[in-house]
């Protein structure tokens, strides 16, 4: 009580404005809805000018006070709507109820009923700025575990040591991002979200159904909704960060009674977790932060493939057709704001598809139909697909962005192998043709960039091939680029002799040499086999492999008499 004291004498006398700042500076807000809820109050009707949501100073006293609009004070029954000259809200007590809706009270003015009388419901009152101070002390905690934590789990774990309760935290694409506190082992459906790293669709239904997400909009906070069928209470809010929805924040009561009052402490905590996930860029495809579905999908981090479906299947991806990944990558570093405003005109341009950012670049999953044919005419589809959408082609060349292209896949768990081919055809370094680089078309190349040591180039190149290049590198021929174009253009001599910028008789005449020289047959499949196998390689190796001895490890030259 010495505290109340206190605090009604330093009301009373301070400033107006030295009031106001103090008391938000040492946390002695709340909102109003979170008195009238401490209270034991059975109905109230506010005036029209009185929002719920305001934050508000209790004023536990009888004596006059400053005429803060921020003051709300308790009127007993009978003492009018309010006192003279207050500017704040005055809760007036009506007895026992029941209230006449129709009879709406003044303005800045609340009508209360309760089964306690006056003096009863004045005791609690009188408690309320102990209220603030917990509130205040626990913000500030919940504050410093949000300044101390790098990631999503780490203030789960700390918020749970505060808030003493388990809690869960969701993104807008259902992906579990965080845990923390032990959940009871009857609710298997709850343990199963954590286990499979994602909320059902039976939960989120029954969530729907029982319409606990469109009351928490439509009240603007969290609630509390008890659970039927387990008889548990949870705590249901939905984090939200620039009023775009990141997800859920949801804590059920077990190790400790959840008041009215703790709802202001979850809506906090998940106002700040809201800005570690978009921090973090994890708040999901519907939030317009890229899709954790597809992030899961090419990371391999899904616990079944039944989890993989079904989250799929939520997502604007048809499940059983034929895929293909993108990814978009400009010659310097795209801040992820802009990517994400190139996404949206890249799926706009894709209906079927998901994006994410991966590593600072924009990768996309595209449906590319059901194949209806026995052949494979995924290659082509693609190709044209990509090429011939104005949008997607515009957008690239628009912001400086080449993209990269998967091979096609029909199953959808090699998601994660066709990313690998994608990151190796990044470090294969192809040489700029457009602004497309398909892997099915640089596959040699891409194998080349993968051969770290000389034995692993020295096990697939054809040695008679290698002979014609050092050769080639000795005595300035060009029988290596005569064998090449020979297999550019089989059957058409005429067209060889022409890309080599020869007459046909010095055509014929190398090919025979090289016959003779490199014991080569450029008739023979096997022969011509060599020969592309060898030159896709040396592209791979930017042409130094075997051309330019100055270029290759010492090793590599000992091995081949170069050194």
């Amino acid at each position: 009580m010495n505290f109340v004291l206190e605090y009604n004498a330093f009301i009373t006398r301070g400033n107006e404005n030295y009031i106001r700042l103090f008391c938000r500076a040492n946390g002695w807000l709340m909102k109003l809805r979170t008195v009238l809820g401490e209270l034991s109050v059975t109905d109230f009707v506010t005036g029209s000018d009185v929002a719920l949501d305001r934050d508000v100073i209790v004023y536990p006293g009888k004596e006059p006070v400053s005429p803060i609009p921020e003051m709300v004070v308790l009127a007993p029954e009978g003492a009018g709507v309010g006192i003279e000259g207050f500017a704040g809200i005055t809760l007036a007590y009506r007895g026992s109820g029941p209230l006449d809706e129709a009879n709406r009270p003044p303005a800045r003015t609340v009508y209360v009923v309760s089964e306690l009388d006056y003096d009863g419901l004045m005791q609690e009152f009188v408690r309320l700025p102990e209220l603030h101070i917990r509130l205040d002390l626990q913000r500030k905690r919940i504050f410093t575990a949000f300044q101390s934590s790098y990631d999503i789990q780490r203030y789960a774990d700390r918020v749970h040591e505060i808030l003493d309760n388990p809690l869960i935290i969701v993104n807008s694409d259902r992906r579990l991002l965080a845990s923390a506190g032990s959940f009871p082992e009857n609710r298997a459906d709850v343990i199963e979200e954590i286990d499979q790293g994602y909320v059902s669709e039976e939960v989120h239904g029954e969530l729907e159904r029982e319409g606990i997400l469109d009351d928490v909009r439509h009240a603007g906070h969290s609630i509390i909704s008890e659970n039927s069928r387990f008889g548990q209470r949870w705590v249901t809010s939905i984090i939200t960060y620039h009023h775009m929805e990141m997800g859920r924040f949801d804590m059920l009561e077990q190790d400790r009674v959840i008041g009215i009052a703790d709802l202001e402490l979850v809506d906090f905590a998940g106002s700040l977790a809201g800005v570690i996930i978009d921090r973090l860029g994890v708040a999901g495809e519907r939030a317009g932060s890229g899709s954790t579905v597809l992030d899961d999908l090419l990371g391999a981090t899904f616990a079944n493939e039944k989890t993989m479906r079904a989250q799929l299947a939520l997502s604007s991806m048809p499940l059983d057709e034929t895929y293909v990944l993108v990814e978009l990558v400009g010659d310097r570093e795209i801040p992820r704001a802009h990517l994400q405003r190139i996404a949206t005109r890249v799926t706009h341009a894709f209906r079927n598809s998901l994006w994410t950012i991966r590593d600072g670049n924009l990768v996309v999953m595209i449906a590319l139909g059901v194949r209806t044919c026995v052949g494979w005419d995924a290659y082509e589809l693609a190709e044209r697909m990509l090429g011939q959408r104005k949008e997607f082609v515009t957008t690239c060349e628009v912001n400086g962005l080449r993209a990269y292209v998967s091979e096609p896949f029909e199953q959808i768990d090699f998601a994660p192998d066709r990313y690998q081919q994608i990151c190796d055809l990044l470090a294969a370094h192809v040489p700029g043709q457009g602004n497309m680089v398909l892997f099915w078309q640089h596959r040699y190349l891409v194998l080349a960039s993968m051969a770290h040591t000389f034995g692993q180039m020295d096990m697939m190149l054809d040695k008679r091939v290698i002979a014609m290049s050092l050769y080639d590198l000795d005595h300035h021929t060009s029988y290596l680029e005569t064998a090449r174009m020979t297999v550019e253009f089989p059957g058409s001599p005429a067209e060889a002799a022409k890309a080599l910028n020869v007459h046909r008789n010095t055509y014929f005449y190398r090919v025979n040499k090289i016959s003779e020289l490199f014991f080569l047959d450029l008739r023979c499949g096997e022969d011509r086999l060599a020969v592309a196998f060898f030159t896709r390689f040396l592209e791979g190796m930017d042409n130094h492999l075997l051309f330019d001895a100055d270029h290759m490890p010492i090793k590599w030259q000992r091995a081949v008499g170069r050194a």
